[in-house]
């Protein structure tokens, strides 16, 4: 853990913060997230046996997390996403991001070292000469979301390529310093093509260099080909595809509860969504393409079409827009938790099975208990601005209701290992009639930060101590007394508040922030209000409740079976406090897998279709 103090220091050393007293909250890479994770239902080994060409690795293929162990080691640190690239070829990435495959800073801070490694599973290049123009081709971005990596200096801010030759060595074959800027990104070709590298367990890597205490000198490689009868200008395939993550399916927010978004649901859906597309096509004729967009409600349906249409993609062409409006799809309006799950697809007539994943991207909205700008997922960091004295300081966000509610509770995303043990009160305002928070907040609770969180999204959820009233439009936030060691929360970048949505007292007087700057995007900060309506559904009858039965229980390892068919999963402390939720890819799977929890009683409750709740308790032994 290391003080916040020593973070300014390091954002001081690198340029990127313009620290003004009071004035500004605190913005900053993330020094922790949680641990980077497997993909789901694919395996962890090793390929049985060595691969061969071509090797083609988009990363569209799968869902974030780590790289695929049938193409890349597992261990170096790279995360496959597709919220840090800027305009990225395709809709997923990798960036060696400088945290480790646990989500932990490498080293302390202002050291520069060897940071993220992304390593190929071996290839069997013994049959192959120069002759065959094997080349290893990628594109490749310096920077992202959050910012450019730190200039090089004497000690270097790179990335790298290395091959692995015969004699198992790695050398280095290619490298790029970092100019302090956020590059678009760029094509490059390597040739395979010394007899010491045409091998049966040649391998090559892309590995960085920079400071290690933050995500802040992240680089991006996309598109990662290696074949021959190759040119090192040869960058084009016959691939056209999806490229720009989805919007919300909500017009103002990322997640809201079901009950307020029935009261108003057109008005709520939004009228702009999309993606975009990339042409890597050789031409010189324009390509046509067709594309259709989707929204499906799970888990029942039903499906509607948004978006039907169509161009001519020139050759080589980046970032064409495909967008669409789900103002008018059927969304029932049950009072049942529900998923809206946009899907946007181009038909290309590409007969390449290598590309065809990166012609459809997917994102799912949540209809649920809570209201959200954020997606989940923290690429920054906030606090509070330092200070030595003065009266406590508060960072509040608006939300706007579509009729009167309850404010049960607050969820924030602590950054891992961050000022544990400090003490911060959560605290609801009413508006004060001129788009400001009330001098005196309406509700206030007291909460002090763990030390460390457990695995899993860095979610915690506080209870009032009663459900709050509120009506028109209110304010959640925190407040926190002068401190230099302030309490870090996770800032979501691709996802963002309305402008004069996110507030700052610092001195007593309340003032709008604009947290964009030339090189990072407005964002959200990542706090939850919960509402009254969490039980949204009636208690199923005695004799429907008997028929569900969870199993192992009590279990040994968070897997849970459940017997009868549901729709959502939830599971809940002693304390009524949500430490699992259902996502919206397992809504009723047969298996329920909860994150590792302290041995203890908990409830899950299962909503069922028909929106009947089921509450069934379940014992958890040590893990």
């Amino acid at each position: 853990m290391y003080p916040l103090r020593s973070l300014i220091a390091l954002s001081l050393l690198l340029g990127l913060l313009p620290l003004t007293s009071w004035g500004q909250v605190l913005i900053q890479p993330l020094g922790a997230e949680p641990p980077h994770q497997a993909a789901p239902g694919r395996t962890a080994a090793r390929p049985a046996a060595t691969l061969s060409l071509p090797f083609f690795d988009d990363f569209s293929q799968q869902p974030e997390g780590l790289p695929d162990a049938q193409r890349w080691e597992l261990s170096g640190g790279t995360l496959v996403n597709n919220r840090y690239p800027r305009r990225p070829p395709t809709r997923a990435v990798a960036t060696l991001d400088g945290l480790d495959e646990q989500g932990r800073a490498r080293g302390p801070v202002s050291f520069i070292g060897e940071g993220d490694l992304l390593t190929s599973q071996p290839l069997d290049l013994r049959s192959l000469t120069a002759a065959d123009n094997v080349y290893l081709s990628f594109f490749w971005q310096a920077g992202s979301l959050v910012g450019p990596p730190a200039p090089s200096g004497t000690r270097p801010v790179a990335l790298y390529v290395d091959f692995l030759d015969q004699d198992q060595q790695w050398q280095q074959v290619w490298q790029v310093r970092s100019a302090g800027d956020t590059t678009i990104f760029r094509f490059k070709a390597l040739p395979v093509n010394q007899p010491e590298f045409l091998h049966e367990g040649f391998r090559f890597r892309f590995r960085t260099t920079g400071y290690l205490f933050t995500n802040r000198d992240a680089w991006s490689v996309d598109y990662v080909r290696l074949d021959r009868n190759r040119t090192a200008t040869d960058s084009t395939f016959r691939d056209i595809a999806v490229s720009r993550a989805l919007p919300s399916a909500l017009k103002r927010y990322t997640a809201m509860p079901v009950a307020q978004f029935n009261q108003n649901a057109a008005q709520e859906l939004t009228d702009r969504t999309g993606t975009t597309a990339n042409s890597f096509d050789s031409g010189p004729a324009p390509t046509p393409i067709r594309w259709t967009g989707t929204l499906e409600v799970l888990p029942n349906g039903p499906t509607s079409q948004f978006l039907n249409g169509g161009a001519s993609i020139d050759a080589n062409s980046r970032q064409l827009p495909v967008l669409g409006s789900v103002r008018s799809v059927n969304v029932p309006l049950t009072p049942t938790p529900k998923f809206l799950r946009q899907r946007v697809s181009l038909a290309t007539n590409e007969n390449s099975a290598l590309t065809q994943s990166n012609d459809t991207i997917s994102r799912v909205t949540e209809l649920g208990t809570y209201f959200a700008y954020d997606d989940g997922t923290a690429e920054t960091s906030v606090s509070l601005p330092p200070a030595s004295t003065g009266p406590v300081s508060y960072l509040a966000q608006r939300f706007d209701l579509n009729q009167p509610d309850q404010i049960r509770a607050i969820r924030l995303y602590l950054v891992p290992n961050t000022a544990g043990g400090r003490t911060i009160t959560l605290n609801l305002w009413d508006d004060d009639g001129t788009g400001k928070p009330t001098a005196t907040p309406k509700a206030t609770k007291s909460y002090t930060t763990p030390a460390s969180l457990p695995a899993g999204p860095a979610f915690v959820e506080i209870p009032f101590d009663a459900p709050v009233p509120v009506s028109g439009r209110f304010y959640a936030g925190y407040g926190e007394a002068a401190t230099q060691n302030n309490v870090a929360f996770g800032f979501d970048l691709n996802n963002a508040s309305p402008a004069g949505y996110l507030l700052l007292n610092a001195l007593g007087t309340w003032n709008t922030l604009s947290t964009a700057t030339a090189t990072r995007p407005a964002g959200a900060l990542m706090l939850r209000p919960v509402t009254g309506s969490t039980i949204t559904g009636t208690a199923a009858p005695a004799e429907v409740a008997a028929a569900y039965q969870l199993y192992p229980n009590p279990t040994p390892d968070g897997r849970v079976r459940v017997q009868g068919r549901y729709a959502h999963a939830a599971a809940f402390d002693a304390l009524g406090r949500v430490v699992w939720e259902q996502l919206a890819a397992e809504q009723g799977q047969a298996e329920l897998t909860l994150p590792p929890l302290p041995a203890g009683v908990y409830f899950v409750r299962l909503t069922l279709p028909n929106g009947q709740l089921v509450t069934k308790r379940l014992s958890v032994l040590t893990q």
